[in-house]
């Protein structure tokens, strides 16, 4: 485990991380220290504390954002993929629907043949008896 010595608002912390992580470390400590800087001169001398406090509203708002953002981009796949399942689902009622009128006709046609079929039969019939 290493560890790494950040400075922010004129202080040093040292912490532990991953080896390998210490850069990345030093662009967070790098970005609180630049906020921190922001609101000192945004908010004058009122303290380190509510100095450090307001970097991290402002940056726990940052994130929230970004979260946000982030979970309206999935849901707008989610619409987006459902649209396109409605639509496939809807493709598929209007066949079903041609098949089912086809199949309607079809059966109609065999009825009208058996019933002609039936009619020629019993008409010979009479005529053979006869």
């Amino acid at each position: 485990m290493a560890q790494v010595t950040l400075s922010v608002g004129g202080l040093n912390y040292t912490v532990g991380c991953q080896d390998g992580e210490e850069a990345h470390l030093r662009e967070l400590a790098a970005s609180i220290s630049k906020r921190l800087e922001e609101v000192r001169r945004t908010l004058g001398p009122r303290g380190d504390g509510e100095a450090l406090f307001m970097v991290a509203l402002l940056m726990a708002d940052d994130l929230f954002e970004a979260r946000k953002k982030h979970m309206t981009e999935e849901e707008r796949a989610l619409v987006e993929r459902s649209r396109q399942i409605e639509a496939s689902y809807r493709q598929t009622a209007g066949r079903l629907a041609d098949a089912a009128d086809i199949a309607g006709s079809l059966l109609q046609r065999v009825e009208e043949g058996l019933k002609s079929s039936e009619s020629r039969d019993a008409s010979g019939s009479r005529t053979a008896r006869s």
